[in-house]
């Protein structure tokens, strides 16, 4: 039958009519894809180690562009269009894989170069067919800029939490465009039959019913559990149950339940806990099951559903509950308990216990699907609509220092501040950024104290820039460790520990009372901790550089515009990588 067909399958840049926006849209798509493609990895290996050498892939990937052999604009397309449609798939299973290696580093660039780098290759490939090389110059120059324009926009629509229906959306476009370029670059003569036109419509439209498949199967096109499961999902091949799942703002929301030990294990393997995490970030737990124990046999807490729960699998939340025990703070004298702030919820194991010790509290969680994780699964109270904030810490506060200058009689402040805000091996900068902290100083009574948890080294270049910035706004802190056991620790200076820094900005010293018996709430930790408190505490010199040269101090000091914490948190982030991998099982981070 007589056609004639282009010998590209597809026009020149010439005969386009505005070539440059072809340039733009790959360019935007290739930024969409690498947003989408940096979420899917999160819950395998976390955000800071996943940007560590993608944009080093990527810029590798445009140079390489230019001088690999090139496929037409039809194949580019239709390939392209399929690794984009397959990528949910192809990064969770290139990226479970890789990450047992144990290496975050050379697990993500096994990932990058398997998944990231086809897509960037031919993206770019691309651009040189269907614009000209003096826009392939600019795309080198602005392709970082589109990126940062990508993610404002995705952060705008709240698209983030849904980065699968980004790969959908892409995947739809190319294939689109692929069956645009062959109907194009087709030209049928006079004699030809109208079956072929009809037979080629169908041939040109064969991706849109695989994308019809996907649409109608989920579990296809996501691996995750939080598109298509219904809960609990009880793992086959491990003890292990997932009540919850679910794309939230910071990352996929987990609840999980590690039951019992597996046949075969250590004597000492964890079981009998339920864990919450965001990610690749354990945001706590507690015990299960018959881990359940209480002082004196009290019956214990329960959730919402009635199953009882035991201690925190974490002591650092319990040490922060030694706010209550410094001298300068309310022992409920007068039928006040005083009035404390908890900036970053995880599981609630603080907050419940101030509501059971009586003490009003109000709550700030940047993610609601975080606090309704902890109501549902870990037995938070609810203090009352007034007392939650699910926003950002930073302009919460800005908000609540307004208001209060405004009409600060009827604006109560804090007499006890807990800030947790440790994720992922990591905390972000602009919640211990000097200005932070002296915005937070004006919602606190005079006699106000701070407990501040922080994850890193003890002489670090990010502990002693935190220690120092907390030194500066409060003018006294004592800092704390968590370890359960210090003995097994060969040097601390090397080790990553979680610290609670407690600051105050009152000229009394920092002091800690006794704990009595009502403290512990008849829990065995509570006991254990807070009784053992002053052979915990690690001297304030041991963590910043006593000697340092007053320049070296100012210079170290994090504020809004001279703040590199991100920077000095990255060879952290991946060592609290490794370590998460050896306290839990790889299944329990592969099953979201």
């Amino acid at each position: 039958m007589p056609t004639t067909r282009r010998k590209d399958c597809a026009p020149t840049y010439k005969s386009l009519k505005v070539p440059f926006s072809g340039f733009l849209a790959v360019s935007f798509g290739l930024s969409l894809f690498t947003i989408a493609y940096k979420r899917a990895l999160d819950p395998l290996f976390g955000g800071t180690p996943t940007e560590k050498h993608l944009n080093h892939v990527i810029n590798a990937c445009t140079i390489l562009g230019f001088f690999l052999p090139k496929l037409t604009t039809c194949q580019t397309l239709l390939v392209l269009g399929t690794l984009v449609q397959f990528a949910p798939n192809t990064t969770y299973w290139v990226g479970i894989h890789a990450g047992r290696y144990g290496d975050p580093t050379i697990g993500l660039l096994i990932t990058h170069v398997l998944v990231l780098a086809p897509v960037a290759l031919l993206s770019v490939s691309l651009t040189t067919r269907i614009t000209s090389p003096l826009a392939m110059v600019v795309f080198a120059a602005i392709a970082p800029h589109l990126r940062l324009i990508a993610e404002a926009i995705v952060h705008k629509l709240s698209l983030d939490t849904r980065k699968d229906y980004i790969f959908l959306f892409l995947g739809v476009l190319l294939y689109t465009a692929w069956t645009w370029v062959k109907i194009n670059a087709v030209k049928p003569t006079s004699g030809m039959h109208r079956d072929f036109r009809v037979a080629n419509l169908m041939e040109q439209y064969f991706p849109l019913v695989i994308l019809a498949i996907f649409l109608l199967f989920p579990s296809m096109w996501s691996p995750s559990l939080s598109a298509s499961q219904i809960f609990p999902y009880h793992s086959t091949a491990y003890p292990l149950r997932i009540l919850s799942s679910q794309e939230s703002l910071t990352g996929t929301v987990v609840v999980g339940e590690l039951l019992d030990a597996p046949k075969g294990s250590a004597p000492d393997a964890l079981h009998s806990l339920r864990y919450l995490r965001v990610s690749h970030s354990l945001l706590g737990g507690v015990w299960i099951a018959d881990m359940v124990d209480t002082i004196g046999n009290v019956a214990p807490q329960i959730d919402e559903y009635g199953t009882p729960l035991g201690d925190s699998i974490y002591s650092t939340f319990v040490l922060q509950e030694a706010v209550r025990l410094i001298n300068s703070t309310s022992r409920c004298q007068d039928s006040s308990c005083g009035n404390a702030l908890v900036i970053g919820v995880g599981t609630g194991i603080v907050a419940d216990a101030f509501a059971r010790h009586g003490v009003t509290t109000t709550l700030i969680e940047i993610d609601p699907a975080v606090y309704d994780a902890a109501r549902r699964f870990f037995g938070l109270r609810h203090p009352g609509d007034d007392k939650v904030f699910l926003e950002d810490a930073r302009g919460w506060l800005h908000e609540r220092v307004s208001a209060q200058s405004v009409s600060s009689s009827n604006t109560r402040k804090f007499d006890m501040v807990v800030h947790d805000c440790f994720s992922g091996g990591g905390v972000p900068k602009e919640l211990f950024s000097l200005e932070f902290w002296n915005e937070l100083k004006k919602i606190m009574t005079p006699t106000g104290v701070i407990a501040i948890n922080f994850a890193g080294k003890l002489g670090s270049r990010s502990s002693r820039a935190v220690t120092t910035t907390l030194l500066k706004a409060f003018g006294q802190c004592r800092a704390f460790h968590d370890i359960l056991d210090p003995s097994t620790v060969q040097n601390f200076h090397a080790e990553f520990m979680n610290m609670v820094f407690f600051c105050s900005i009152s000229q009394t010293p920092l002091t800690f009372r006794p704990p009595v018996e009502h403290d512990y709430l008849h829990s065995h930790l509570r006991h254990f901790v807070l009784s053992s408190l002053e052979k915990r505490e690690v001297p304030i010199a041991a963590i910043r550089n006593a000697r340092a040269r007053t320049k070296e101090v100012e210079e170290i000091i994090l504020t809004d515009t001279n703040n590199k914490l991100d920077e000095w948190q990255r060879d952290d982030a991946l060592e609290h990588w490794k370590i998460m991998r050896k306290v839990l099982p790889d299944i329990v981070w592969e099953t979201y």
